[in-house]
């Protein structure tokens, strides 16, 4: 991977240099997806102002193929993830309007085993922003939400290790909507959320230049309510965009990615809510396809 060099843009599959690069630029397809600030379901409905919520996630990927065009690429190809969050969210009221001003921190492990071995672990680039609820009606249980956040590019970097990084030298902007419905007042909920990533240059990607193209991801989750202690949720992912350019040369790789994902959320305690999840990619256009995902979110009410 340190290796690599610029190549020519092609579509052929079983060109060496084509492969070459889709395993080089896998990571990074892998590091634009975890910056995204993908949703859990019931997360869009607002809580009561002087709410602060506590939020530590985990997250286990594995991923044992790279794609290239809908196809396999003909190499061997092991990235597995390892990453956690700490997340704190403080619920307040401004001019009648709830807002959540909050601080989001990645930090992990990144291992490759083929087509090299490399390895990378440490602080991952910090996101601050807010949401804040246009309609907030408890009532019709119906939440309206837009939002923004701000990467900061002071995670752990290496540029002689390429995408293989927790951190990601490059400023990002994230733009979030959601909106909440409920289908069978008190126990089915519909919800949609559409966020809208952009990325600043990363000026030294295995000493070249790297810009990546805006990425756009639908979420769509099914909630019940069994009980006051327990939901279930699936969701569906599909996110779009993404395209790299090295040196200003498209590589024509841009992301087509379906996702699912299961949820069991348990209320533990009267603060404390335990959140598992498991799910993988039903389908990759371009990049590293995840046969596995394994999440654990734990949130407590302050």
């Amino acid at each position: 991977m340190k290796a690599v060099q610029i190549f020519n843009n092609t579509h052929h599959l079983c060109n060496p240099k084509r492969t070459l690069l889709a395993t080089a630029l896998a990571a990074v397809t892998l590091q634009a997806s975890a910056a995204e600030l993908s949703t859990d379901p019931g997360d869009m409905v607002a809580l009561p102002a002087g709410t602060g919520l506590g939020v530590f996630y985990y997250q286990h990927a594995e991923r044992d193929k790279v794609n290239v065009d809908g196809h396999s690429v003909p190499t061997k190809f092991g990235l597995n993830s390892d990453i956690m969050v700490a997340r704190y969210v403080e619920w307040m009221d401004v001019g009648g309007y709830t807002i959540t001003p909050q601080i989001i921190v990645p930090f992990g492990r990144l291992k490759q085993s083929a087509p090299q071995n490399e390895e990378a672990s440490g602080l991952g680039d910090p996101l601050v922003g807010s949401m804040i609820w246009l309609i907030n009606d408890p009532v019709n249980e119906r939440w309206l939400n837009v939002g923004g956040f701000v990467g900061v590019p002071v995670g752990k970097y290496d540029a002689d290790q390429g995408g293989i990084n927790i951190g990601s030298n490059r400023w990002k902007g994230v733009l979030q909507t959601g909106y909440v419905q409920a289908i069978i007042p008190h126990k089915l909920y519909g919800e949609v959320t559409f966020e809208y990533d952009m990325y600043d240059k990363n000026d030294d990607f295995l000493g070249k230049t790297l810009r990546q193209d805006n990425i756009f991801e639908t979420t769509l989750h099914l909630r019940y309510a069994v009980n006051d202690r327990n939901q279930v949720g699936l969701t569906y992912y599909h996110t779009v965009g993404g395209e790299n350019h090295l040196d200003g040369l498209a590589q024509d790789d841009g992301l087509n990615t379906k996702r699912y994902m299961v949820t069991w959320q348990n209320l533990v305690t009267p603060k404390t809510q335990a959140q598992f999840q498991f799910g993988r990619d039903l389908d990759v256009t371009n990049g590293p396809k995840e046969k596995l995902r394994l999440q654990f979110r734990l949130t407590h009410v302050f």
